[in-house]
């Protein structure tokens, strides 16, 4: 992270009452925890053991500057990464910015699945956070606009779980009407997920290969 990314990152969050407190003993400065956490998440989340031992603080301090600033940006992802308003103009930009890149008329956005990769299996069914890229992580599934903004995220389920089981289990997939106006708008997705009404994917073999009737175009 650039020094001005952490400056800005820092401003965000210091005013978060996690880091306030009614005691005549002020907490440490919000960018000294902020940079503790980082430092952490920077090394896949390795133990704050290792980490208090690094910067040369309590095992139980560093955790606790983890748990402050995880919470403070908790609080920032909702202004950050929301779903617009179906209808209103920042949808409708959305919409025709994908419109005018892509030439698919009608999408909001784009779909996919990634890894939070952590370090190890966690304690607790950890083979199950074992996926076929062999390491262990969590799923999380997101939606994009054109500009590349995060508009929807969903996470929580093991790496082991396929990205169209997680998808189906989110609120999104389940009631899908409450984040369009158009009976015509719709995501993209690959083909690793299933077609709907409101998402979208590329054809799949033997489909997916033929010229003729402009599959292999739509696809491309």
């Amino acid at each position: 992270m650039s020094r001005a990314s952490f400056g800005q990152l820092a401003n965000l969050i210091q005013e978060d009452q996690i880091f306030h407190n009614d005691s005549h003993n002020p907490q440490i400065s919000p960018s000294i925890q902020l940079a503790t956490t980082l430092y952490i998440l920077g090394s896949y989340g390795s133990s704050t053991v290792r980490a208090a031992a690094q910067l040369g603080i309590g095992e139980g301090t560093a955790y606790l500057y983890l748990q402050h600033c995880m919470i403070a940006l908790i609080h920032l992802s909702t202004r950050y990464i929301q779903w617009p308003v179906p209808g209103n103009e920042d949808f409708k930009r959305r919409r025709t910015e994908i419109e005018e890149e892509s030439g698919f008329p009608g999408c909001v956005g784009f779909l996919d699945g990634t890894d939070i990769v952590l370090p190890y299996a966690p304690s607790f069914h950890g083979e199950t956070y074992f996926n076929q890229k062999k390491h262990y992580a969590l799923n999380l599934q997101g939606i994009c606009d054109s500009e590349r903004r995060f508009s929807y995220i969903s996470t929580g389920f093991p790496a082991s779980v396929g990205d169209a089981t997680v998808f189906c289990e989110t609120e999104f997939c389940k009631t899908p009407n409450t984040y369009f106006l158009q009976p015509e708008e719709y995501i993209i997705a690959d083909k690793a997920y299933r077609v709907t009404r409101r998402c979208i994917t590329p054809y799949k073999e033997p489909l997916a290969s033929m010229v003729l009737e402009g599959y292999q175009e739509f696809n491309q």
